[in-house]
């Protein structure tokens, strides 16, 4: 997604008389409608997905009730998010989410899988 942004961005700068302006608001409009998808995904399916991760993790180590925060919902918007994030040039980090997303994986494997 980010090759392709480039190149449209690319594309806008070499064909087109007034484009700066025009460049500058296709990013702004790329950033914002990629942030736009991440935060209702985050707000409708998954809300335990918000945030990093890290503290949230410390916290349920440490015997805090934290409900809604492990589940399919949370897993996919925390994935899908990620890279939502990522593709819209926002300044967030990948290994909180990911620390998240690792122990999401972990608590399916152990509770989930018929494993004995």
């Amino acid at each position: 997604m980010i090759e392709w942004r480039d190149t449209v961005i690319e594309y806008i700068f070499h064909h087109n008389d007034n484009s700066l302006p025009l460049g500058w608001l296709f990013c702004f409009a790329w950033a914002f409608t990629l942030a736009s998808i991440g935060s209702y995904l985050t707000i409708t399916i998954g809300p335990g997905a918000n945030g990093s991760g890290i503290a949230e993790i410390i916290a349920v180590l440490n015997g805090v009730n934290y409900p809604g925060f492990i589940g399919w919902g949370v897993l996919f918007c925390k994935c899908l998010c990620v890279i939502l994030g990522i593709c819209a040039s926002l300044c967030i980090g990948k290994e909180g989410p990911l620390a998240h997303i690792g122990a999401i994986v972990a608590y399916m494997i152990v509770y989930y899988l018929p494993i004995k």
